[in-house]
């Protein structure tokens, strides 16, 4: 009793853990209220098999909080390999993104995330490493590009774009200069300004100061020209050819959801409806109209937010959104105390999944961003993505367990 209560007191992160319990509560409160049926008085069994995964989850949480650190920095690159493996054997059943195990959906890119976090943390923690060698980003790219690619395939375009985003974070973290950082981001800036001629020419004077203020050597600044080039150039190859119907619908009316009013901008302007509609203090619990006449698709899915935004108004939005700061405040700050460089690694990449699904989630539910299918962290119906995310808090709990092993 003394070792528990002591466990409690100094090895626990009693905050971490108030919250993701409190966000998993909300998350099927939230799900109750979007399957519940005024005709019939009750919810479907959605709600019911939630709490199932939650509590598959917690498990899930505790094994991983009690797996020494050693073992994932001695089995990182193992684990990456299994995942990029189970990516590879989905792809070969065809038009899906998960395996189907009796009454439960498996899908092996929640599981790639967190292993494509694993091996970039290892690498980034080898003593020595020059980030300032174009060749040293080989592999750390290389890490990302595997399974994002796979996912893409599957397709998945949201998803994959989530181990983009845990790359650039990790590098800052690992002690990449900010100038370095602008060359990283240069591709992604140019590929956006190539529809646009004076924004390309803005981007393109922009990216010759930066260089002429930092001189690089001479093949980083070739190799950093080259790319954006051929970016800049083969934008509109990408967008006729490349990217699906569907996808290039979602930026489309993402810049202008009234395009396709009852098509692909149905769900954003349904969702703004619902969440305008909620006003300051919501129209209260299981009285939303918006949700309950089935106006808005996936609204115990993707679209969960905006059952919280038309039930509980600006108030319950604003409160579930200072609950995912408080969780990722949380992270960033267990990546600052720990002495072992690869757990500090392995904590911001996570912040950094987190940071990109409440972000990307939130924002195509108030029409910011385009609709990617990304789920909201514990908020949202799925039980492979719960227990990752369970999973996620459990590394964070465990390394702030052992904040003083190096």
């Amino acid at each position: 009793m003394l070792k528990l209560t002591r466990f409690l007191q100094r090895d626990l992160d009693p905050l971490l853990l108030a919250a993701v319990m409190l966000a998993t509560v909300t998350g099927i409160t939230m799900i109750y209220s979007a399957t519940f049926n005024w005709d019939l008085g009750t919810a479907g069994a959605v709600y019911k098999k939630q709490i199932i995964w939650a509590l598959i989850s917690f498990v899930a949480m505790a094994i991983t909080m009690a797996i020494p650190l050693k073992f994932f920095y001695a089995f990182a690159y193992i684990l990456y390999g299994i995942s990029v493996v189970l990516l590879l054997a989905v792809l070969e059943l065809g038009d899906r993104r998960w395996f189907n195990l009796g009454p439960f959906f498996v899908q092996p890119s929640e599981m790639a995330k967190l292993t494509t976090v694993l091996a970039l943390a290892r690498y980034l923690s080898t003593r020595n490493l020059n980030l300032e060698r174009v060749r040293t980003f080989v592999v750390p790219i290389t890490l990302v590009l595997v399974p994002g690619l796979l996912v893409y395939k599957q397709p998945d375009l949201g998803t994959a774009l989530v181990f983009a985003a845990t790359l650039l974070p990790m590098l800052f973290w690992a002690g990449l200069k900010s100038s370095t950082l602008f060359f990283i981001l240069a591709p992604v800036l140019s590929l956006i300004c190539a529809f646009h001629t004076l924004s390309l020419a803005v981007m393109i004077l922009v990216l010759a100061g930066v260089l002429f203020m930092v001189r690089p050597r001479l093949t980083t600044t070739i190799v950093v020209v080259l790319v954006n080039l051929t970016i800049a150039v083969g934008a509109q190859q990408l967008w006729n050819h490349r990217l699906h119907d569907y996808q290039r619908r979602r930026i489309l009316t993402f810049l202008n959801p009234d395009l396709d009013k009852l098509g692909a901008g149905y769900q954003v302007i349904q969702s703004k409806v619902a969440i305008g509609s909620g006003g300051v203090k919501g129209k209260g619990f299981l009285q939303g109209t918006q949700t309950k006449l089935a106006f808005l698709p996936a609204q115990h899915t993707d679209f969960i937010f905006s059952v919280v935004g038309e039930e509980f108004g600006f108030i319950g939005a604003i409160a579930v959104l200072m609950l995912f700061l408080l969780i990722i405040w949380r992270a960033v700050k267990i990546a600052t105390v720990v002495k072992s460089r690869f757990s500090s690694l392995v904590a911001i990449g996570i912040a950094s999944i987190l940071v990109f699904h409440v972000f990307v989630n939130v924002g195509m539910t108030i029409g910011v961003m385009p609709v990617t299918g990304l789920p909201l962290s514990f908020l949202s119906y799925g039980g492979s993505w719960l227990v990752m995310n369970m999973v996620l808090v459990g590394f964070l709990l465990n390394f702030y367990a052992r904040r003083h092993e190096y």
